[in-house]
């Protein structure tokens, strides 16, 4: 058997198998609350070093998230599936009187790419309570942006610096479909021991970008049962 023949036949066999399968493409968005204890840190001993007085208008606060996830139900109680979230987060350090104005900007943002695992752990009728423990990589670009204005003269410097480190994520999930449409509520906790920050030539810092924090929001989406 030739090998253009045997990737059409395992190719076709994939595809009946997963007629039998129940699939969703859910989409989500909610709120996520981010650690980012060193890079706070940095900000306090920035504060520090700055000869006059400045305050952090800004701290990594909790923002909107939104992501999504396409899933396959592999048994009646457990599904698999790859999932998408982005997240954007950042800080300022600021000051202004009479003289001028300063400030200095953290922009972040971050990718988490991801395997779920859905596990039901409660059903009536329709409506599932199902648990996640998912995992997966969060890739980070971070945008630091620092800007004084003096009279009619401004000084200003933007440095670039990226980060990846691994998370794991258990999650609540409860949902209820209705026809080809399902919705639901989610709630849980990203953990992420942090990547390391490394400058745009590559060289690591001591520094770690850490997204660890509650996760909570609401789904909406499709799922078919093929026959």
């Amino acid at each position: 058997m030739n090998r253009s023949l045997l990737t059409v036949l395992l190719t076709i066999e994939t595809c009946l198998q997963l007629q039998a399968q129940q699939v969703e493409l859910m989409f989500s968005a909610g709120m996520g609350g981010y650690a980012m204890g060193d890079l706070k840190m940095l900000n306090t001993n920035l504060q520090k070093q700055i000869p006059f007085t400045t305050k952090v208008t800004s701290n990594f606060p909790m923002t909107l998230q939104y992501g999504g996830h396409f899933a396959v139900q592999m048994s009646q109680i457990y599904k698999i599936g790859i999932l998408y979230e982005y997240n954007t987060t950042g800080s300022r350090i600021a000051a202004s009187d009479y003289s001028g104005s300063y400030h200095f900007d953290n922009v972040l943002s971050g990718h988490t790419i991801g395997m779920l695992n859905s596990f039901v752990i409660y059903k009536h009728q329709a409506f599932r309570l199902e648990i996640q423990m998912n995992l997966g990589v969060i890739i980070s670009t971070l945008k630091m942006n620092e800007e004084m204005h003096v009279a009619d003269t401004t000084i200003s410097t933007s440095v670039h610096y990226s980060a990846v480190g691994f998370f794991g994520e258990p999650l609540i999930e409860a949902t209820y479909p209705w026809k080809f449409l399902k919705a639901g509520i989610f709630i849980g906790y990203l953990a992420n021991p942090g990547g390391k920050v490394r400058n745009e030539q590559g060289d690591k810092s001591t520094s770690t970008i850490n997204w660890s924090g509650m996760r909570f929001g609401i789904e909406i989406g499709i799922h078919q049962i093929n026959h």
